[in-house]
């Protein structure tokens, strides 16, 4: 019987010894608060000039319909497309243009230049409700600069048998003042978790084994997600700006300035 008892106590000691001591459970990373994102707009203006024209017709000779006129481009580089256009644009107050033999007159293109000049300066228009979010950006994007080309154009009508001039004219315009529509930019503003990196070393450090015994019958708190605002950089969406995209306006600035010209010259 004292044996029985002695092996009871032998086995009772050795449950209590090798019993492993009492730790927590792991922790679970918190959900993540739903983040909100949206895309807004921003428009930047700038002040328009009129086109600079100066047109002077001598009574010496009168421009009649369907007289004939040979243009003339040796003095400057016109293409076959604005070539075209002026053709049409003299059609269009009731003129022949042809292109050989005999002719009333004759029209000279003199002039054709296009020059870089200073960048033009767009500031940022104003919303009709003033928001902190416009207000941020405003501070941080205030202007916008792009590149500006100046044309100018110049042309005579001389008539033919007398040599006389008739009529001549210049215009100039510059390319902020042409393309009259605003500069349209898009970015983007979403909440972003500032201390996801805080929060994930803290659950890592308490899930280690002595951090889970230490913390046995104790009541811990997750430090929560913070959230914050952040803005993207702006994104042009509309409106020439830098010197590849206004110098494809150059076209359509010549036909503009040659057709406020020819609409000068009176044919009675």
């Amino acid at each position: 019987m004292r044996i029985l008892i002695i092996a009871v106590f032998i086995v009772s000691t050795s449950a209590c010894v090798t019993a492993p001591p009492p730790i927590a459970a792991p922790l679970e990373m918190p959900e993540k608060p739903s983040l909100k994102s949206q895309k807004l707009q921003v428009q930047y203006e700038t002040e328009h000039a009129s086109p600079k024209v100066k047109s002077v017709q001598l009574p010496a000779h009168k421009v009649t319909r369907n007289q004939t006129v040979r243009i003339v481009a040796d003095q400057a580089s016109v293409t076959d497309t604005l070539f075209m256009q002026i053709s049409d644009a003299l059609k269009a107050i009731n003129l022949r243009v042809v292109d050989q033999g005999v002719t009333d007159y004759t029209l000279s293109i003199h002039h054709l230049e296009l020059n870089f000049i200073d960048d033009t300066k767009y500031q940022i228009t104003p919303p009709a409700e003033i928001t902190p979010t416009f207000d941020k950006v405003a501070k941080l994007y205030p202007i916008q600069q792009c590149a500006t080309i100046n044309a100018q154009v110049s042309m005579r009508l001389t008539h033919r048998a007398s040599g006389d001039v008739v009529w001549f004219g210049k215009s100039s315009i510059d390319s902020a003042s042409f393309h009259r529509e605003p500069l349209v930019y898009s970015f983007v503003q979403e909440q972003v978790i500032s201390n996801e990196l805080e929060v994930t070393s803290f659950i890592h450090q308490q899930n280690t084994e002595q951090a889970r015994m230490a913390r046995v019958n104790q009541d811990l708190t997750i430090p929560p997600y913070k959230t914050i605002s952040k803005m993207s950089n702006l994104s042009k969406l509309q409106g020439p700006c830098n010197r590849t995209e206004i110098s494809a306006l150059t076209p359509m600035m010549q036909f503009y300035l040659t057709s406020i010209l020819i609409d000068k010259i009176k044919v009675q």
